[in-house]
């Protein structure tokens, strides 16, 4: 995980710059080139959530443009500042009323027309609309389901997950509250905050609130249980991550589920009940954490060195995919195709750095290539 995107992309961009194709040791003098193993963000291929969002909908571009979104983050180029604003946005115009929600279909454009005339809603809405809204900007995000499943507590809490490139990483965020949750500042994905309530019942896990993340110190006297970690003992991940763009077509209640050691030794209960998922087809059991953890946007590599040159492959599953990039040694990033062939002319140590776009001009996390020269005695 990148802990400091900002010193890394400044390492990153005085790397690639540092490129050279000439110097004093040449492999045909008694040298050699190696491929430098890098900490580049790690890659996990996506073999569960296949379908994406699509680009090509119109009802991308209507969102953005009916609801007035690009106001929203306008003159923001941080990529997790603009979805901490989008989230604000969806809190400050949509209210809550947990149990008696405004009727109406499960849409976002239906939900948020509602809330705009005053319509109040629950959880699961706001998970939707969160879900169609992030999207729409080239973001991936995921609807959840999550509850801190037991008998006398055994509420359920809709959410959202998104990719954050920032971070290389799956981060959950909750639209109904405008939080999330940190660790030593780091904002954390649900399985992540799960992991720590049933390690030592989260105590280092902080609900933060807010584009400016303020910390907030849960209190079922509020109103707001579903801010505590509690909520996320027990985790599920919907299947239809493409529900916005195939409205009206009716989505799935198939639910993705961590087939581990707390899952087959405890039970999760729901109202009272153990979930009525069990012992039905919908429950989606895999053991593969990777698997729901899968990485949108990351670059995988395969290089090999043969008669001077470099032959460089790249892989990704990137939602809406438009371009590689590679980073040129003036440190502009340059269109570039999945196969990269580079002459190794004698250079001591060459450095590259690579990336993804989407259709949105979304970029992933940067992925480093580097060739060193070695004598053969090395």
């Amino acid at each position: 995980m990148n802990r400091n995107p900002r010193s890394r992309r400044l390492s990153l961009i005085m790397l690639a710059c540092a490129l050279v194709t000439t110097g004093r040791l040449s492999a045909t003098e008694g040298g050699r080139f190696v491929v430098v193993p890098l900490d580049n963000p790690r890659y996990c291929g996506n073999e569960i959530f296949r379908a994406f969002e699509d680009y090509y909908s119109p009802r991308m571009r209507q969102l953005r443009t009916r609801y007035d979104l690009d106001a929203v983050v306008a003159g923001q180029t941080d990529e997790w500042k603009r979805i901490l604003l989008l989230r604000h946005w969806i809190k400050s115009n949509i209210a809550i009323d947990n149990l008696n929600p405004t009727p109406t279909r499960e849409d976002t454009f239906a939900i948020l027309d509602a809330a705009l005339q005053g319509g109040k809603f629950h959880c699961t809405h706001f998970s939707i609309v969160q879900h169609a809204v992030l999207n729409s900007f080239g973001y991936v995000a995921r609807r959840l389901g999550c509850g801190p499943g037991l008998k006398d507590d055994g509420g359920h809490h809709g959410v959202n997950e998104v990719w954050v490139n920032k971070f290389s990483k799956w981060v959950l965020i909750d639209a109904k509250y405008d939080a999330h949750f940190e660790k030593d500042g780091v904002p954390l994905s649900a399985l992540e905050i799960r992991d720590e309530l049933w390690r030592d019942g989260a105590k280092s896990v902080v609900c933060v609130v807010g584009p400016d993340r303020r910390p907030m110190k849960p209190d079922p006297k509020t109103g707001k249980p579903e801010t505590r970690p509690d909520t996320y003992r027990w985790c599920s991940w919907e299947t239809d991550t493409n529900r916005f763009t195939t409205f009206p077509a009716r989505p799935t209640s198939t639910l993705v589920v961590l087939d581990d050691e707390i899952f087959r030794t405890h039970t999760w209960y729901r109202d009272g009940k153990p979930h009525w998922a069990y012992d039905t087809p919908y429950f989606i059991k895999t053991t593969r954490r990777d698997w729901i953890e899968w990485t949108p946007n990351v670059i995988t590599s395969k290089v090999v060195v043969e008669d001077n040159k470099a032959h460089v492959a790249l892989g990704s599953c990137t939602p809406n995919f438009r371009s590689f990039q590679m980073m040129d040694k003036n440190g502009i990033w340059q269109d570039c195709g999945e196969e990269v062939d580079l002459p190794l002319n004698g250079s001591a140590r060459m450095r590259l750095a690579f990336r993804t776009m989407n259709l949105f001009g979304v970029t992933g996390p940067e992925h480093l290539v580097e060739i060193a020269c070695e004598p053969e005695n090395h």
